[in-house]
């Protein structure tokens, strides 16, 4: 990599971990970030069949899409629900839907009955590429505290008008603009993680403007916005 004349990366913190681990200039790392498709990816009504599916109805849903994999606990899955109980004193109505599968899902759901609150948290099992959509728009608020490269379920759940947390210390910061359009917490830390869903449910903060959310998202991770900086570059 050292005789590259340009090596290209998702995110800061992808550039700064790759520069760090090949003793890389980081002048010579350019940043080409996801994108998220803003036509398959929109916004819409809760689905009635998913609500009755999931038994949701007049709930408030937190969700996370991800793989339940012991080897990567560090989704922030567990810590999700350990923050419940604490979420649940100012929202009595909260669920968390778990859209994912892996090895890892019976030790969450075994925390869920040590917490008391298995019958708060649906595990989904998988859920295929095209019914994904459906279900973001079933989500209040799309919570994962994790450690990512970048995060691309972050830019499929603002456009369809999600509000998002992340993890403060991973490539989240740049689909989410350093906070400016997600809250960005502790990723193992369940009151920071508590606080920050509490606050998006209260729907007083503009990044939980839908619309807004959307339009900034869009602005920048398009494929039109990809092709401007791809042109840039080549």
């Amino acid at each position: 990599m050292k005789n590259a004349d340009s090596i290209w990366t998702i995110s800061r913190y992808s550039r700064d971990c790759l520069c760090q681990a090949n003793d890389i200039n980081l002048n010579k790392v350019e940043i080409v970030p996801c994108i998220v498709d803003g036509e398959q990816f929109t916004p819409g009504e809760k689905p009635s069949e998913l609500i009755e599916k999931y038994n949701l109805k007049d709930t408030k849903i937190l969700m996370t899409v991800a793989r339940l994999w012991s080897g990567d606990i560090y989704k922030g899955v567990d810590v999700t629900i350990r923050a419940l109980p604490k979420i649940v004193q100012s929202f009595p109505n909260v669920k968390y839907v778990v859209i994912g599968r892996g090895d890892d899902r019976p030790r969450l759901e075994q925390l869920t009955k040590d917490l008391g609150i298995s019958d708060r948290v649906v595990f989904a099992g998988f859920v295929a590429s095209e019914d994904l959509v459906n279900h973001y728009r079933l989500a209040d608020a799309y919570i994962m505290p994790s450690q990512e490269g970048f995060g691309i379920v972050y830019l499929e759940a603002m456009a369809c008008k999600v509000p998002v947390l992340s993890g403060d210390a991973d490539g989240s910061a740049d689909p989410l603009q350093d906070g400016q359009l997600g809250w960005r917490v502790p990723h193992r830390d369940p009151d920071a993680v508590a606080q920050g869903c509490i606050e998006i449910l209260q729907n007083n903060d503009k990044r939980c403007q839908g619309e807004w959310l959307r339009e900034k998202t869009l602005a920048t991770f398009s494929p039109e916005a990809l092709s401007k900086k791809l042109a840039q570059l080549i």
